[in-house]
């Protein structure tokens, strides 16, 4: 039986009910909700809330979800959560569900969950709206470091703390330690090092080893069949990789999931372009004033760039996302005379309208001319060859 919530009390939530742009909108919506709901259902622990085993903004897309089907005459109906998830977000592409959407939106033959968990496109439209699920992408412990860092008066710190996790997702117990004493005159940067970090739980090993995905070299899930499953739909879209290798689990410790997701997988092509930049002669900063841009690159000459790199699957969802870049002018340790938002040039293969959408759909573009989008590629191709190799930084 789904759920008995008023027709009249959904639609008088809704932006506006009449008109292709306010249908569209509330597809938008529906769709944020949901997809929300799988990711927060994905992290999900028992404990927390025992009385209702799901996330609410599911309930909410559920409702919606039902006022949707009733006002297009739909045969088909959800009948409750387990109905949603399994049914719906697990087996209809969304050209099924009774939901308009931009056709730049790609949305067409896309699955809300995958195997089942959430989808690339799931969550890249949790990540396209912020403003709705904001703390879904942005732990406690991420928010902790950023403002501990700007208190002491170190932003550098919260950089460092990125790059780490970055580069470091299994780490033996010798290396935890060397990690833990980095920076000994900052008390909170082992506790942020213990916090970022789990033992490798039985269930994460096979045989006393554990896998490290050759793709993108984070650690991998223990199936059932001893197979390995990758956490990064970049590496053969989240399916089972063939060739991982092999550490040994003895006493290691692991990223923690959410970290591997939010920091790790997005942080290895912002340290690619680094090093890349780095190589062409620049001084590249990662990551600076507390993540206001991820690289601002200075070259000897005085050329310099600040860039944003966005590795998303959907522009049209990546267009929604792109923050205003900061003024940094004159004088500022950091100033930059023209801004980017690098995308992977893989992302854009096979898609010759990419760049197109991302710029037609892009408030952040369209109102800030010093800022333009391009292949990271293309970016590398217009930056000058110093001859010297020059160097990453996480500060001044």
């Amino acid at each position: 039986m789904f759920p008995s919530v008023p027709a009249m009390s959904i639609l008088d939530m809704l932006p506006g009910t009449t008109g292709r742009g306010s249908t569209q909108r509330e597809s938008e919506v529906l769709l944020t909700l949901v997809a929300s709901g799988l990711v927060g259902l994905s992290s999900w622990q028992g404990e927390v809330n025992l009385r209702r085993p799901y996330d609410d903004r599911l309930q909410l897309g559920l409702d919606r979800l039902a006022v949707a089907c009733a006002r297009t005459d739909s045969s088909t109906l959800p009948t409750g959560i387990a109905d949603l998830v399994w049914e719906w977000c697990a087996t209809k592409p969304m050209r099924d569900w009774p939901l308009v959407f931009d056709p730049d939106a790609e949305a067409d033959g896309e699955l809300l969950l995958v195997d089942g968990e959430p989808s690339e496109f799931c969550r890249e439209w949790v990540r396209a709206t912020p403003d709705v699920v904001g703390d879904v992408h942005e732990s406690a412990l991420v928010r902790q470091v950023k403002d501990v860092a700007k208190a002491l008066g170190r932003p550098e710190l919260y950089a460092h703390w990125r790059l780490e996790l970055t580069r470091n997702t299994l780490l033996s117990p010798a290396e935890l330690i060397r990690l833990k004493n980095r920076f000994l005159d900052a008390a909170p940067w082992a506790e942020w090092i213990d916090e970022s970090y789990e033992p490798v739980p039985s269930e994460g090993m096979v045989d006393g080893q554990i896998a490290v995905c050759r793709g993108c070299r984070q650690w991998m899930t223990a199936e059932r069949d001893a197979s390995w499953k990758c956490p990064s739909w970049r590496c053969a879209q989240g399916r089972f990789a063939d060739d991982p290798e092999f550490r040994s689990a003895q006493g290691a410790f692991r990223l923690r999931a959410e970290l591997v997701r939010y920091i790790a997988l997005p942080g290895l092509p912002e340290l690619e372009l680094a090093e890349a930049l780095a190589r062409l002669g620049a001084r590249v900063v990662l990551y600076p004033g507390l993540d206001a841009l991820d690289v601002v690159a200075i070259w000897p000459s005085g050329f310099a760039i600040g860039v944003d790199v966005k590795d998303w699957r959907n522009p049209y969802l990546l267009a929604r996302s792109i923050k205003r870049f900061p003024e940094w002018t004159g004088a500022h340790p950091y100033a930059y005379s023209q801004g980017y938002i690098a995308v992977p040039t893989d992302r854009t293969r096979g898609k010759d309208r990419y760049l197109r959408i991302l710029g037609r759909h892009s408030s952040a573009l369209s109102t800030q001319p010093q800022l333009q989008a391009v292949t990271i590629d293309e970016l590398i191709s217009r930056c000058p060859d110093e001859g010297v190799r020059g160097e990453v930084t996480c500060g001044p």
